[in-house]
């Protein structure tokens, strides 16, 4: 902007900040999540499920934590701003802490279990077909 273009804006605007710096951090952060929520196109299971799809739920859950532990970092860096000094670590990649091993090894074991029983029923076809 050149000399006579900022004398022409006045003192209160020069002085006031953009409105974008006006953002709450934390409606920020669930701005950005939103938007990556939305792109996101979780796994289709289509026909008999198999470890491949079990992968991507998991691949689903862990790009879910992905976007909204940035929302409760957020959250824990906006209170110690106002309430003084926590333990951020508290704060920090808290979804995947609570699914990683959980959630994930339930899928993982369900998809097991599931293809080592078609597995069993498969071998128990082929014993009678033999034998028949």
């Amino acid at each position: 902007m050149d000399d006579d273009a900022l004398l022409q804006v006045s003192e209160h605007q020069r002085r006031e900040p953009q409105r974008s710096a006006n953002v709450h951090p934390v409606r920020k952060a669930c701005l950005a999540a939103v938007v990556k929520l939305v792109s996101l196109t979780p796994t289709r299971i289509v026909g008999e499920p198999d470890m491949a799809d079990a992968r991507g739920l998991i691949d689903d859950l862990d790009a879910i934590c992905t976007i909204v532990d940035p929302v409760v970092a957020a959250i824990g860096a906006y209170a110690e701003a106002h309430f003084g000094r926590l333990d951020q670590l508290l704060f920090t990649d808290q979804l995947h802490g609570a699914l990683d091993g959980n959630a994930t090894f339930e899928i993982e074991q369900a998809a097991r279990k599931l293809l080592a029983g078609w597995a069993d029923g498969n071998a128990e076809t082929a014993g009678e077909f033999e034998r028949g």
